[in-house]
């Protein structure tokens, strides 16, 4: 395939409903959908894409019980620490997006280690979003303007996005038949283009990735102006 897309974000919905229709426990569809999201990566590497975001915990995920939260959290530990020495060894970058002041504070520290660790690799990186939400990240940035004095406009809010440095979607996928974003990275989809597959993410494995990298790769991009086909 040509027209690779450079950075990839996917919103894994469904997780809870792949149990459900399973008969497993909700939690279970988290750890699975997990699982799947490891196996994209190299999936991801393999085709060219370049950074690979996943949608984690959104800032509206607090509703959610204190035991699916605490689930989710202790998911997250096991999976930092497990990629910790593949991403080193393996020269992938990790980021986090999203906040870090109201998630455990062993796992910002965690996460805070794994960005500081690989920050100098350029192969493929790795974004999680963790405590994030695209108008919570636009308010934050804001504010960060303002404290440093600073104009607001469109370089200003780019340079301090939890993104800054990483180029835009350029496409964004979400699992499960549903077809809207959800708030998720509000600023930096405004030229993505979409793809939704109606499995449920944990099903949505590599060759289904494949595929949707194919149908994206036959699409003409054309950023408000003319078609070349004309």
């Amino acid at each position: 395939m040509s027209n690779i897309p450079v950075h990839v974000a996917i919103i894994p919905d469904g997780n809870r409903r792949w149990a459900k229709e399973k008969g497993l426990p909700a939690l279970e569809g988290h750890r699975r959908g997990a699982d799947n999201f490891e196996k994209l990566l190299y999936a991801a590497r393999d085709l060219g894409v370049k950074y690979i975001t996943g949608w984690f915990f959104s800032t509206e995920n607090w509703r959610r019980t204190e035991e699916e939260n605490k689930y989710l959290f202790d998911l997250a530990r096991n999976i930092a620490q497990r990629f910790r020495n593949k991403f080193i060894k393996e020269k992938i970058r990790f980021v986090h997006l999203g906040r870090k002041d109201r998630i455990p504070p062993d796992v910002a520290e965690i996460l805070s280690k794994l960005e500081e660790d690989t920050k100098d690799f350029t192969d493929l990186t790795v974004c999680v979003a963790m405590d994030y939400g695209g108008h919570d990240e636009l308010l934050r940035t804001i504010k960060k303007i303002q404290d440093g004095g600073l104009e607001i406009n469109e370089q200003t809010i780019e340079e301090h996005l939890d993104t800054r440095g990483i180029p835009a979607p350029d496409l964004i996928i979400r699992t499960s038949g549903e077809q809207r974003l959800s708030g998720f990275m509000s600023w930096q989809s405004a030229y993505a283009e979409f793809y939704f597959p109606k499995c449920y993410f944990p099903d949505f494995g590599p060759e289904k990735f494949k595929k949707a990298i194919k149908d994206f790769s036959n699409r003409e991009r054309r950023f408000g102006g003319d078609s070349k086909k004309c």
